[in-house]
């Protein structure tokens, strides 16, 4: 069995999510007994710990630049951390807390528009209620991205139950506006467009598709470059869909793994990659078109978040060592992968990649 390059032990619970930031040289995790731990990429250690940032499990992290954490709660909070760091420790100080709604487990989502990062999150999941954050100005935002669905009995509100902000170009090629996609319950995917200026924030419905899962869409991701927004469910599809007019239209077939349920999915366009995590303990691996390329299993409890590092060199430009300076700008491009069994471990993303296509790939 493939072995991780190495592997991050200091939580004692379920991690829930990880995120690379700072120009790959900090990644964030946060647990199922609320804490909240920031690790330096380059020492392969941990930098600084909110113990009990949350009191509920910790839902979703990010960093935002070099020092700003953001981390979600089941406690109905989103919180907005100033990371204060040198190169061997470090501290959290909170500095902004906003009220969520994080009882259907739909964790927020994250974009830089025009230099400023944004933040949307669930306010009244039953009223479709998102309310959407500007980090830099602190205003808050309020949006309706509800749905109703039809069942037998008649219609009902459809929970959001998963999100992503993207910063997309606009039709004019040069500016950026943004976009919000939304899975939902009743397995409705949508796309609105966030109309932000100095009078008004509003979400219009651009498209939408009742994807092939048959379970609640869990988890999505977008592709900006090829247009492509990918979902999986408590279900066994890997689903990918293109914009087609109103509609989104499927890309590619879904692909069923041999196996139910899958926590996250993400796509690194740069490396034609989709990244899949899932319950049976396998980060599984395709092509931009859903061709299975690897499936990784180390963990012995189910996975719940990936994510792969840019191999950013901006970072290398605060590095005095002209040594450490040269291994930090040769180093391998990570992928991260937390687990219930409270590891997280890194991966050569890259040399996997390789090895799985000139194997010819392998069945997911």
């Amino acid at each position: 069995m493939i072995q991780p390059d190495f592997v991050f032990r200091g939580h004692q619970a379920a991690v829930n999510s990880v995120c690379f930031f700072g120009d790959d040289r900090l990644l964030v995790s946060g647990d199922q007994d609320g804490h909240l731990i920031v690790w330096n990429m380059m020492l392969k250690r941990q930098l600084a710990k909110a113990a009990g940032a949350h009191t509920a499990p910790i839902l979703a992290v990010c960093g935002l630049g070099t020092d700003t954490v953001v981390s979600q709660g089941r406690d109905n909070r989103l919180c907005v951390w100033a990371l204060d760091a040198s190169e061997f420790s470090g501290e959290l100080r909170l500095t902004k807390t906003l009220a969520v709604d994080s009882m259907n487990f739909c964790k927020f989502s994250y974009a830089t528009l025009r230099g400023s990062p944004w933040i949307v999150f669930l306010v009244g999941a039953g009223a479709g209620e998102a309310g959407l954050f500007d980090v830099a100005s602190g205003e808050q935002h309020s949006l309706s991205i509800g749905h109703q669905s039809r069942t037998k009995a008649g219609s009902r509100d459809d929970s959001p139950m998963c999100i992503k902000l993207v910063a997309s170009a606009s039709a004019d090629g040069v500016s950026q506006e943004l976009e919000l996609f939304v899975g939902y319950e009743s397995t409705m995917l949508q796309q609105f467009s966030i109309d932000v200026s100095d009078t008004k924030v509003s979400a219009a419905l651009r498209r939408s598709v009742t994807t092939a899962h048959s379970e609640p869409v869990m988890s999505l991701d977008y592709d900006s470059q090829r247009q492509l927004a990918y979902t999986c469910a408590a279900d066994n599809k890997v689903c990918c869909y293109t914009a087609d007019g109103s509609k989104f239209k499927e890309h590619v077939a879904a692909v069923e793994l041999k196996n139910s349920g899958c926590s996250e999915i993400r796509c690194f366009p740069a490396l034609n990659l989709v990244a899949v995590a899932s319950w049976d303990y396998a980060t599984h691996l395709f092509t931009s078109d859903l061709e299975p390329t690897a499936s990784i299993a180390f963990h012995r409890a189910a996975l719940t978040s990936v994510d792969v590092s840019t191999l950013s060199t901006a970072g290398a430009d605060g590095i005095v060592d002209e040594y450490v300076r040269q291994r930090w700008s040769s180093r391998s491009r990570w992928m991260a992968v937390a687990s219930r069994d409270s590891r997280i471990s890194l991966w050569d993303i890259d040399r996997i990649i390789a090895d799985a296509r000139s194997c010819g790939g392998a069945d997911a």
